[in-house]
């Protein structure tokens, strides 16, 4: 039998999908400060949100005559078009949700209305008064679940509680470091940023030895727009939790496409399951975004991947390029003083010498670099594999090889069928399980027994790109100059200069570093010297 369900029933449900728990509750007041255009924020806390909540900003602030109607259910004077939502608060029943399970008190005052005015509201009961009020608003909770006792009992400690709405508000100041923000847990001052860039924002709440090896980036291509941090690629996590994207200003989760699309750029920069840091903020125009997929918006679904992926990937691309990625030798002590890398690309190097018949010296200006012969030549290879297949046509074999493939990998093959014939492999079948390959890649016609292997590694891992890339890094492999393989100074030389013309020199195919480098500065100090500039001096000086 279908009822219509209680009045306060349908209170509490509609609640619970907005408020869970004090965070959800600062996130809600916090959302209306800064569609408010608040440049000022303070959050304060108390029992660690359960008792009591209090926000306030320097915002635009509430008519006393519109107070009333803001904490009714779905008023909101941000939307009129679903298709074009430009704030972060948009379906009006934030506040109306927030008096269903807590003791609601608005004060506010628009900046050229006279006097201000208070609302107190609790679930149906609502008192407003008018009396004088600083410009901005203040919003209170408190008793926060008091009359709902299950839900009550179902929050944690008031210790994890306040931890929960430390993490939202340091999520918040990350993507919008240049307004001031402050945060008081039980009277105890907890963030106090006064306004910056990205770079103080995580310098203040990551620490400035993270701070300091985030790259900033900013692009814009028509009506895309990124502005943010990334990490260098030696600083990575197992975990995605310090990679934040917010777009159009809204903190959310990743969506799956563009997380892949900025992993992919890093291509073997980065370790096998690794995560760079970074705070990223993209905006797109409103029409690419559905925001309205989860009752915290903090899941939202791309509409028109395929452009935002494409510029992502060059925007992402284009500040790993632009940046040297060599990586230091391994010190005894942390360094002291040293200037962030200028903008550059890899060096021209010129040749020293050997050692143990692997390593290459080299300069390049006051750096001395070590680099690995094996790690270059693999990645000088595996470019020059990448260009080829892409730019030679396939070839038919004049005797095609028979390739064996397993259920797990004849799925995948009709699956990837389109990919591999772009990549110069087409196959047929040749009776069941086995596949005849009638064309390969031009530089695989000559090896006819790697096909069946290189068929094989093309269906593994959940994307052809990836799969292909290791197949073509294994083949990189195969060949590349090994440890204790003599070298002259000329096959030296031309190495260290083909290596400076790659696409990506600073790694080999698999992510390990391709040279280490040492500054005349470092060795001067730890040779106990006063810098090379008093090196220089003393040879200059007339004996």
């Amino acid at each position: 039998m279908i009822r219509r369900l209680p009045p306060e029933v349908i209170r509490e449900i509609a609640a619970g999908e907005v408020v869970e728990g004090p965070a959800d509750v600062v996130r809600e007041l916090l959302e209306n400060a800064l569609d408010a255009g608040a440049t000022r924020i303070q959050i304060e806390l108390w029992g660690g949100g359960i008792e009591r909540v209090v926000v306030s900003d320097n915002g635009a602030g509430i008519p006393k005559e519109e107070l009333p109607l803001a904490a009714e259910h779905h008023t909101t004077s941000k939307l009129s078009d679903l298709n074009q939502i430009r704030t972060l608060g948009f379906r009006g029943e934030g506040l109306w949700a927030i008096r269903q399970v807590g003791r609601l008190r608005i004060t506010s005052r628009p900046a050229e209305q006279l006097g201000g005015a208070t609302l107190e509201a609790f679930r149906e009961e609502a008192c407003l008064t008018e009396h004088p009020a600083p410009p901005g608003t203040r919003a209170e909770v408190s008793e926060l679940f008091s009359h709902l006792p299950a839900r009550r009992n179902a929050l944690e400690s008031p210790t994890a509680e306040a931890r929960k709405v430390v993490g939202l508000v340091g999520r918040y100041l990350l993507h919008h470091p240049h307004l001031a923000w402050r945060l008081v847990v039980d009277g105890e001052e907890r963030i106090q940023h006064a306004g910056g860039g990205f770079g103080e924002a995580a310098k203040l709440l990551w620490g400035p030895v993270v701070a300091n090896r985030l790259l900033p980036l900013q692009a814009e291509e028509g009506p895309f727009r990124l502005r943010g941090l990334l990490s260098r690629p030696e600083l990575s996590r197992p975990r995605r939790d310090r990679l934040l994207l917010a777009l159009n200003g809204r903190p959310v989760e990743w969506p799956e496409a563009l997380l892949q699309t900025l992993l992919a750029a890093y291509k073997e920069l980065l370790p096998q399951g690794q995560f760079p840091l970074g705070v990223l903020n993209l905006e797109l125009p409103p029409h690419h975004l559905l925001v309205n997929t989860s009752p915290d918006k903090s899941r939202v679904r791309l509409l028109e991947a395929e452009p935002v992926r494409a510029f992502l990937n060059r925007a992402v691309q284009s500040l790993l390029t632009s940046h040297p990625l060599t990586r230091s030798l391994p010190e005894p002590t942390p360094p002291q003083g040293l200037a962030p890398a200028q903008p550059s690309r890899f060096p021209r190097l010129t040749y020293l010498g050997r050692f143990r018949e692997l390593y290459l010296l080299a300069e390049s200006g006051d750096e001395l670099y070590v680099v690995d012969q094996h790690a270059a030549h693999e990645r000088i290879l595996f470019e020059e594999l990448s260009r080829r297949y892409q730019s030679e046509p396939p070839v038919e074999l004049p005797y095609p090889e028979v390739v064996s493939l397993g259920l797990d990998e004849e799925v995948s093959l009709e699956e990837r069928s389109s990919e591999l014939e772009e990549a110069g492999l087409s196959l047929e079948p040749f009776g069941p399980g086995r596949y005849r390959i009638r064309t390969a890649p031009a530089f695989l016609a000559g090896y006819p027994s790697l096909l069946p292997e290189v068929v094989r590694g093309s269906l593994k891992t959940p994307s052809f790109r990836e799969a292909w890339r290791s197949v073509l890094a294994r083949l990189a492999c195969l060949p590349a100059l090994k440890a204790g393989h003599p070298l002259a100074e000329a096959p030296a030389q031309a190495l260290l200069d083909a290596l400076a013309a790659c696409e990506l020199p600073w790694v080999c195919p698999h992510g390990r570093p391709t040279a280490l480098v040492l500054s005349e500065l470092e060795l001067a100090r730890r040779f106990g010297r006063r810098g090379p500039r008093a090196v220089e001096r003393v040879r200059l000086e007339p004996r």
